[in-house]
């Protein structure tokens, strides 16, 4: 206690004592001034800012909305609503039977082989304009299609694919004259067997009868040919262009109904999971649009949906060939069975009768009459016993 205050002591007493002397020259009362102009500067900018904020909170505390200045007055305008569009297909011309060329006696037929395996055929060319196209069975549950010309033939033909041997057995009945590239050991045998004229993209002679139309060289879905390479090759090949065979079927020159009550209006046909066929009848214009996989089949030509004016179908016997490692089939295309006639909406049961693969095939009614095509497109469907068909 002694020590503290002889300490507040001595500090009060050295207080007394202290003397401040401030020296002031002419560079001091200039740092000075400089000094207080800036305080004083900074201070006015602070209250100005204080000022100023504080009106900005006075205004805004009697509005709840804030919004940007409104635009001059006007009528609402509300966005413009589309239409309602009904998207319809581009119409396509109907087909008269002064449209249809109708194939002529003593005339050989060009047959050609379309592929129809996989979607990598689309669209195919040539199957819309073909007075005749047969389908089949091939291998692995596929079909193939035989299309026929008669002095028709479009731009674009193919995908051209290889041969079967049960496919000859229809080439035969026109005398046609044969186009593939390729084919199986049995279709390679009975070509040579039965001496068929026939253009073959495999063997050399054919060389510029066909082109690709892709640059894939593993895509075998790509082959075409044209007319003008068709001719070509025939002029050198000196195939006979006439023949002394008579055609299997008969045409009516003006369109008939059949002599049937069985509606034919819808045709469905399933060769398997992968294959399948359907006809739909347009009472309008009187045809039927083809359908492949449940979709509108479309002509690479012309871009428009396949017309077809009359279906025939056939149940054939088929079987896996014994032994064939590719699971190829036969088709038991001689002797008879039952089928359909279908045209113009209507539908009639038909039998057909073969005597030899050479031989042509007849169809008969229910009187025994031969029938008789109306004008327009056919399609002749090979089918197995056990296929889903449907017709209503």
């Amino acid at each position: 206690m002694k020590k503290m205050k002889k300490l507040k002591k001595f500090n009060f007493e050295n207080l007394k004592n202290l003397k401040i002397k401030i020296k002031m020259n002419k560079r001091g009362w200039i740092l000075l001034f400089v000094a207080l102009f800036c305080v004083v500067t900074v201070s006015t900018v602070l209250i100005v800012g204080a000022i100023r904020n504080s009106k900005a909170k006075q205004a805004a505390s009697g509005q709840t909305d804030i919004s940007p200045t409104s635009a001059p007055t006007q009528a609402p305008v509300s966005p413009t609503a589309a239409p309602e569009v009904t998207i319809t297909p581009t119409p396509v011309p109907s087909k008269t039977a002064e449209d249809f060329i109708f194939p002529k006696e003593g005339v050989r037929p060009i047959a050609v082989m379309i592929d129809n395996e996989t979607n990598k055929v689309l669209p195919q060319g040539g199957i819309g304009t073909a007075q005749i196209v047969y389908e089949m069975l091939v291998e692995y549950g596929d079909t193939r299609y035989m299309a026929l010309f008669w002095e028709n033939l479009p731009d674009l033909i193919g995908p051209v694919r290889s041969s079967r041997h049960y496919f000859l057995d229809y080439a035969m009945e026109y005398d046609a004259i044969y186009t593939h590239i390729g084919w199986s050991d049995y279709a390679y045998r009975d070509l040579d067997l039965f001496q068929i004229d026939n253009i073959d993209g495999v063997m050399g002679v054919a060389d510029g009868v066909f082109w690709d139309l892709t640059k894939d060289k593993s895509n075998y879905h790509d082959s075409y040919t044209s007319p003008e390479r068709l001719n070509s090759f025939l002029a050198k090949a000196e195939y006979p262009m006439e023949t002394e065979q008579a055609l299997p079927f008969v045409w009516n020159t003006e369109d008939k109904d059949l002599d049937s009550t069985e509606s034919g209006k819808e045709v469905f046909i399933k060769y398997s999971t992968s294959s399948s066929s359907g006809f739909y009848y347009d009472s309008s214009e009187k045809h039927y649009k083809r359908t492949r996989l449940g979709e509108f089949q479309i002509d690479r030509n012309t871009n428009e949906t396949i017309l077809v004016k009359n279906i025939i179908i056939l149940y054939v016997e088929n079987k896996a060939i014994p032994m064939d490692k590719y699971g190829r089939q036969e088709l038991f295309t001689t002797g008879s069975g039952k089928g359909y006639f279908i045209t113009n909406g209507l539908c009639e049961e038909i039998t057909w009768e073969k005597s030899s693969r050479t031989a042509q095939t007849k169809y008969r009614n229910k009187d025994g009459e031969e029938i008789a095509l109306n004008p327009g497109q056919t399609w002749i469907q090979i089918v197995p016993p056990a296929a889903a068909v449907r017709i209503r």
